[in-house]
């Protein structure tokens, strides 16, 4: 607190106000420096871009009406910019009238102010933006943090594992038949455990690559990728008895790489949780609902998944769990349903 006035938390932030009047500068400045922002003023537009040829403020305000090169062109060529485009653009205007608005937002504003503006509200809308801005850094920095770490780590821990399967294999070959029946237990169990942890490690960098992939999107046939992965989840557990009953399923739109991944995280599921069965079965089939596409996946070790046109879900009888799949991030460009499972009984309802 000083002479009265508030320190907001984003104090010291640099803001770019863009007006070719010169008393809106000045007043619009006095507000913001009270505050304890950094201000820097530009009188036209293509003053505002020479400046930003050079500096990258946090936030921009900017008049809608100015000659020359009004305030939505101006915040369409921030927008081009791959310098700039991230830095929040808030626009101020006396036309209230929705179609103003709208090609505000549609040039790439955050926010806009209407003239006369109310201090406390244009302060407010400030604040809060600039405060969305530094969060979204943030997030920006620790998904960068995660991808590191996993990085670091499936390579770190991935070859120490490759090393200790290659000594396991060489010491069955040494020993050979003197490996009596549980010392063989025993080495074929660190063998096994030695590839589960490969597994989670692999999965690990698969989801820090997600997070950061953007999903290219193509025509897929859903039910031949399907059945490819079912195939690699054999070979992976090759002396169990497993039966996939698949239907016809319709082809599908989405990432060719992350639509795999989520395919192959539920086959895995699905052999995980049917091990106990001396015959898994894995049912898929698609039928139409309320205008959408329902593809449900269950198998007979007691849970159940449906993919609907936009959501998975997974379920485990008598309970209610929703899996951890975003369908946006995954590639697959449907609307979300909502889908229950009660003691063996599934509803799916698109919303």
């Amino acid at each position: 607190m000083s002479g009265g006035v508030l320190v907001p938390i984003e104090a010291g932030a640099s803001i770019l106000i863009v007006d070719d009047l010169p008393d809106h500068l000045a007043f619009a400045g006095a507000i913001l420096r009270q505050q304890g922002y950094r201000v820097h003023a530009a009188a036209s537009g293509k003053a505002a871009l020479a400046f930003l040829e050079r500096h990258a403020p946090d936030l921009i305000v900017l008049d809608v009406h100015m000659e020359g090169m009004d305030g939505l062109e101006l915040c369409r060529r921030i927008k081009q910019q791959e310098r700039t485009k991230d830095i929040p653009v808030i626009f101020v205007t006396a036309d209230n009238h929705p179609a103003a608005i709208t090609a505000g937002f549609e040039a790439g504003c955050c926010d806009y102010v209407s003239k006369p503006f109310v201090r406390a509200e244009h302060l407010a809308r400030i604040s809060a933006h600039l405060r969305i801005a530094r969060q979204t850094r943030a997030l920006a920095e620790s998904y960068e943090e995660l991808d590191r770490f996993c990085s670091a780590v499936s390579h770190d821990l991935k070859s120490p594992l490759s090393v200790m399967r290659m000594l396991l294999s060489a010491l069955r070959e040494e020993l050979g038949d003197h490996l009596d029946g549980e010392a063989a237990h025993i080495v074929t169990m660190l063998d096994d455990k030695a590839g589960e942890l490969t597994v989670m490690i692999n999965r690990l960098l698969e989801f820090s690559r997600m997070c950061n992939i953007k999903p290219s999107f193509e025509r897929l046939d859903l039910e031949a990728m399907l059945r490819a992965c079912f195939q690699e989840q054999r070979l992976a557990e090759p002396d169990r008895s497993v039966a996939l009953h698949c239907g016809a399923l319709p082809p599908v739109r989405g990432d060719a790489v992350l639509i795999r991944m989520m395919l192959k995280n539920i086959l895995s599921n699905a052999f995980k949780f049917t091990r106990t069965r001396e015959q898994a079965v894995i049912e898929v089939h698609a039928a139409e609902e309320d205008g959408f596409t329902v593809i449900s996946v269950r198998d007979n070790g007691g849970a159940s998944i449906c993919l609907t046109q936009g959501g998975c879900f997974a379920f485990s009888s008598g309970c209610m769990c929703k899996a951890s799949l975003r369908v946006r991030a995954l590639g697959w460009p449907w609307p979300i349903a909502s889908c229950y499972d009660m003691a063996g009984a599934s509803v799916c309802k698109a919303r």
